[in-house]
């Protein structure tokens, strides 16, 4: 008996090392639910102080991944952006970033990711610049 229960324990254990991240390689699009306050160069328009509500197009491209780690070009307001991520232990979860901001996400399944994203940073060149908040979701093209 305790020779089937080592072989079973043994085999979880190296089931578990043997998942690999989901494969993120392609397009990705959906629509940003933004919370912000000013302007930037991806939300024109907005005067310093104000509070807005905007939604835009967005869209993922992930051309590389490398076991847990995956890279590529964010689009948002025509403008692309390259991105970098890292999937957490789970395999489901994980953080992203670009040069304006640090991204939280979740696998909801092979087709679905949804993200929240946030800025605190200020651009100096842009005075009307300020903080963003976003969550939204992305489907697989």
């Amino acid at each position: 008996m305790k020779f089937i229960i080592s072989l079973l324990a043994a085999f979880a254990f190296t089931s578990a090392f043997a998942q690999q991240a989901p494969n993120v390689i392609g397009t990705w699009a959906g629509e940003t639910n933004d919370a912000l306050i000013g302007a930037g160069r991806h939300y024109p328009g907005g005067k310093a102080g104000e509070i807005r509500f905007v939604k835009e197009k967005v869209t993922y491209k992930f051309d590389r991944q490398e076991k847990r780690a995956f890279s590529g070009i964010v689009t948002i307001a025509g403008i692309n952006i390259p991105i970098v991520g890292s999937f957490a232990g789970d395999l489901m979860s994980g953080a992203m970033a670009d040069k304006d901001g640090v991204y939280s996400f979740k696998m909801m399944d092979a087709n679905k990711i949804t993200l929240c994203f946030a800025s605190a940073s200020v651009n100096p060149a842009n005075k009307a610049s300020g903080p963003v908040a976003d969550c939204h979701d992305v489907v697989r093209k």
